[in-house]
């Protein structure tokens, strides 16, 4: 068999199991030739970029430290139709003071705070279910962070489904058309912004919710624009629901899949955390995001010029044996299982970190207490193709017994 390039990591079979081919590039890594779309772009419209691609651990943690050597400015998204995103994109001298903002509103205790509501929300959906099969993408993942969402920023909890809508195609794992993706990009941008303008207004957005909070946020005498709070808005909506969403569907198809430690799970709720983040390094949904080299550097055998695009495979340094013994083995009992880099590195760390987390333990610890005997259904699961910056499930049948 013909080994893998960095050019085969897009063809649909590689993106619904990257793993062999991240293990079979990683001893050539940095290797150059993949032609893939950023976030934000609209295939069919927007041009794909050529990138190195990054598999190695010490590769992949060095170059996401390196905030200054490696820029996450993306001039392709600035260029596109699609929205630009908030802090995401972002470089120093910007970045700091905006995230210095922003983290003034959407702090540890608001996201807390979400807990005793996502309990309820959650019993109320096992209610609905009820036991026997379920597809678990549409029913569950995809549905909890749209609601989460919903709640935080003050939306209806009825528009809730337009979210589930708007992640997918932003961020490329819905095969759409560029008409169909532009719309859907369109429709979000304008919601967002009439939502913040109703907002600032006072008409019927209660000032409890991060909206108005982001809104109100004032560090050094400097308070976001409108524009800026919608985009950031935008920025959780659709990276925070849709890495989420997949992160559900993958922690119960682990339970599901392993009766022996989904049964130690239900018995000892501190289990639920460990499980949670070697799901994270095995199959996070994160696999990779781009930079630009801001000047000539060397890395490895590989000189890497001024301007070009390197992608930094998260998910394939998460299963760079030299980090992780084993990788492919699901073991609760790593000694590093806080290494992982699906949340990213550096000054570029997922500010949402805390609300995925929590999102997802709340979804555990009710779903082993209502049906501790999940199990896969009778159908096959079928994961996603179309873009290989997440790796999720489409569907997946789960029996809830």
């Amino acid at each position: 068999m013909e080994l893998p390039a960095a050019s085969d990591l897009t063809r649909p079979e590689v993106i619904a199991n990257p793993y062999p081919a991240y293990r079979v590039l990683r001893e050539s890594s940095p290797e150059w030739g993949l032609r893939d779309f950023p976030p934000g772009t609209v295939p069919g419209q927007d041009e794909p970029v050529t990138a190195w691609v990054l598999l190695r651990y010490a590769d992949v943690d060095r170059a996401a430290r390196d905030h200054v050597l490696f820029s996450s400015r993306d001039p392709r998204q600035d260029a596109s139709s699609a929205p630009t995103l908030m802090l995401v994109n972002h470089d120093e001298p910007e970045h700091a003071p905006l995230r210095r903002l922003v983290s003034a509103a959407f702090t540890r205790r608001r996201i807390e705070a979400l807990r005793p509501w996502m309990g309820s929300a959650l019993k109320a959906l096992w209610d609905e279910l009820g036991e026997g099969e379920v597809e678990l993408v549409s029913a569950v993942a995809a549905r909890v962070p749209a609601l989460v969402m919903a709640r935080l920023l003050g939306f209806p909890e009825s528009d809730a489904r337009l979210l589930e809508r708007w992640a997918p195609a932003f961020m490329l794992s819905a095969d759409l058309t560029p008409e169909q993706r532009n719309a859907s990009n369109a429709e979000m941008v304008r919601y967002v912004t009439d939502h913040v303008a109703r907002v600032i207004a006072g008409k019927g957005v209660p000032w409890d919710h991060l909206t108005a909070a982001l809104l109100k946020a004032e560090v050094e005498g400097t308070r976001l624009s409108p524009d800026e709070v919608a985009r950031f808005c935008i920025t959780l909506l659709v990276a925070g629901a849709e890495t989420t969403t997949g992160l559900i569907a993958n922690v119960v198809y682990e339970l599901a899949q392993r009766p022996v430690l989904r049964d130690q799970v239900a018995r000892d709720a501190g289990l639920i955390d460990p499980f949670i983040e070697e799901t994270l390094r095995l199959t996070g949904p994160p696999q990779r995001l781009f930079r630009i080299a801001t000047r000539d550097v060397q890395i490895r055998h590989a000189t890497i010029r001024e301007g070009d695009w390197v992608a930094l495979f998260y998910a394939a340094a998460n299963h760079d044996p030299e980090v992780f013994p084993e990788p492919e083995q699901f073991r609760l009992d790593r000694p590093n299982l806080n290494q992982h880099l699906t949340f990213g590195r550096g000054v570029h760390f997922c500010l949402g970190a805390h609300l995925a987390r929590l999102e997802v333990s709340s979804v555990v610890a009710s779903l082993l207490e209502r049906f501790p005997g999940v199990e896969l259904g009778e159908g096959t699961p079928r994961k996603q193709t179309t873009n290989l910056l997440t790796h999720a499930f489409a569907s997946l049948p789960i029996r809830l017994r």
